[in-house]
Parts: C-alpha cells; structure tokens; sequence
C-alpha cells in the first residue's frame, strides 16, 4: 500500500536534545512533518499539523507506527546513511 510506504519510510523531525519544538518548527518551515508532505503533498505546509492529527489516530486504528526523531538524532541517521551509500558507490565505481 502506498500509504504504509510512505508512513513506514519517512520520519517527522520533533525537537529534543535541548532544541525546542518551536526552533524545530520555524527552521523545517513545516517540512517537520515528512510522514503527511509524502502523504499528501499538495496540502500547504501550514496545514500540516492539522493533517498529523487525523494521521496518528489514521495509523494508530490500523496499528501502523511511523517514525518521529529529534533534529540531532534523525540528522545523525541520514548522515550516517549518506556516508554508507557513497562509500559502496565508491566502491562499484571507482573511476568516477
């Protein structure tokens, strides 16, 4: 299911670690909420919290859970990845 996808494979950014909620908000512009812009991307950004709403209780009746990390740790993550998917790239293209 497209939705499962979306919902499984994408994290929302969520303050923690000593930066706030509202930092996190004004920084990501909105894009905070990765799980609902890949749901529905067409919906304007500021509407997006209204959106998380119907999402959490969307995907807690179906028993679907999605990933929400703080700033440093999801930044942390995607780093890490990058880092893997260019060494193997490295490594299969040499040359380039």
């Amino acid at each position: 299911d497209f939705w499962k996808l979306q919902v499984t494979t994408t994290r929302n950014i969520v303050g923690g670690k000593g930066i706030p909620q509202a930092f996190v908000d004004w920084f990501c512009g909105g894009l905070q909420y990765q799980v609902e812009h890949h749901l529905f991307p067409q919906v304007p950004r500021h509407n997006l919290p209204l959106v998380h709403q119907h999402v959490v209780r969307f995907c807690k009746e179906e028993g679907v859970s999605f990933c929400a990390q703080d700033m440093v740790d999801g930044t942390a993550q995607v780093l890490r990845h990058l880092r893997h998917v260019s060494k193997e790239f490295i490594e299969h293209f040499p040359a380039l």
